[in-house]
């Protein structure tokens, strides 16, 4: 199992910030996560963003091979904005990164082209937040990608060569060659204009990212949806605990009223427990994630709630908590499972860790709100230095004084809403996501 969870670069919803992540939680749900959910990413997502990804590396390898001078990022960038009209004009898709864009530089009647520069990107910088930054670390986890420099593994490539290039080759028999040579220009000016040879390209292209076909589905239900054949590997998969679990929750698709909660997450592993050896160990996987989950999310809420009571005492806060929450956290917090889980509550480089989590467990338990908001003062400084920061918050003169102050907080959760409280990827939707593209495909 990996040791260091990967992110994609700058994923808005997981990467740790000065700014962000206050109290370390997302090297604890993302550790977790990733002994259920080896290879997705918070926002590796859609399937069809792994077809524009693959197919944009089969041609940057194209480009590269007839002697293209601007190397495979610049390529990849004109073919992602290439894929991106398509995906707008032929099949009026609106759910890709780019989108406004490339909407926009449409309904305007810009003079549209393929580049690296500013004028032709889709995306404010299309290199971090496009498929480039976002897709590959999770393809190559997945086994779609693999090597230096960056090339396609020889099931992605059958995959491309087979069941998508002939789908492209029926626009016309030089409609893949004539993508390479607008892929090899440094500027490529679109032309819309009907039956012109750019607008057959579009509609190929479009034909192919429509929807998803049988020959694609065989290669990402192995490689996205159970993990790829590195799952087999102790060190980084999940030992066949992905693929059943990605089973358990496709499952649950036809509930429209589905959502991930603490009592939804336990009924899958009620289920996981009756599936043999493999089975076992994944529900024993997601118990602890639930345990987690129900200690993270109110405490993160709470924090939150501290940030926006600047200038009171902790008393008075505290005070405010008891009456909002009563002793809902009693029937939520499991201390006996919380304290199992003590090792996995660590953070790398800081061995109290642990320790400060059951201590702010017990305290919210306990109703010990005051002590709970020192609790999470105290993590959160711990946090800070770590970065080599200040603590969001500190008292002076016994009140509380806000360093960081959020306009933009929530409210503190009802005790009501506290055992359906979630608020952490665990990357569960995302395979949940997968296998929705993937749903009714043998």
């Amino acid at each position: 199992m990996l040791s260091q969870p990967f992110l994609t670069q700058l994923d808005s919803r997981a990467a740790i910030k000065g700014s962000r992540d206050p109290l370390g939680v997302q090297s604890l749900w993302s550790r977790l996560g990733r002994h259920v959910v080896a290879n997705l990413t918070t926002v590796s997502t859609s399937v069809r963003d792994f077809t524009v990804l693959l197919l944009g590396h089969y041609f940057v390898e194209r480009v590269a091979n007839a002697g293209g001078s601007e190397g495979d990022l610049a390529t990849f960038l004109k073919w992602e904005q290439l894929a991106a009209y398509a995906r707008t004009l032929v099949n009026e898709d609106r759910s890709y990164r780019g989108t406004e864009r490339v909407a926009r530089r449409l309904a305007e009647g810009e003079r549209i082209h393929l580049g690296t520069d500013s004028g032709a990107q889709i995306l404010g910088n299309q290199r971090i937040y496009g498929l480039w930054g976002l897709y590959t670390v999770p393809a190559r986890a997945s086994h779609l990608l693999a090597g230096e420099p960056t090339r396609l593994t020889p099931d992605a490539r059958d995959a491309v060569e087979r069941h998508l290039l002939p789908l492209l080759e029926q626009q016309g028999a030089r409609t893949v060659s004539g993508i390479i040579d607008c892929l090899r220009a440094t500027s490529h000016p679109l032309d819309l204009r009907e039956n012109s040879r750019d607008t057959q390209f579009l509609e190929g292209i479009g034909r192919i990212l429509k929807k998803v076909r049988a020959g694609e589905r065989q290669l990402y239900r192995e490689h996205l949806l159970h993990g790829g054949p590195a799952d087999l590997d102790a060190s980084r998969g999940t030992r066949g605990q992905q693929r059943l679990f990605a089973e358990l929750l496709s499952e649950t698709l036809e509930d429209e009223d589905w959502v991930l909660t603490p009592q939804s997450l336990q009924a899958l592993s009620h289920r996981a427990m009756k599936r043999g050896e493999v089975g076992e160990q994944l529900a024993s996987r997601l118990d602890r994630i639930r345990t987690t989950e129900l200690l993270l999310a109110p405490s993160v809420a709470l924090f939150e709630h501290l940030l926006g009571c600047h200038e009171q005492t902790l008393s008075e806060i505290a005070q405010g908590v008891r009456k909002h929450w009563g002793t809902a956290p009693r029937g939520t917090i499991d201390l006996a499972a919380t304290r199992e889980l003590e090792p996995e509550l660590r953070t790398p480089g800081d061995d109290d860790s642990g320790r400060r989590w059951l201590l702010l467990a017990e305290s919210l338990h306990a109703g010990q709100y005051e002590e709970a908001l020192h609790r999470l003062m105290a993590q959160n400084e711990a946090v800070m230095k770590a970065r080599g920061a200040a603590a969001w918050t500190t008292l002076k003169n016994g009140k509380l004084h806000v360093r960081l102050r959020d306009e933009h907080l929530g409210r503190l959760p009802g005790a009501k809403a506290l055992p359906t409280y979630w608020r952490h990827a665990y990357f569960i939707e995302a395979l949940r996501n997968v296998a929705a593209d993937l749903r009714g495909t043998p």
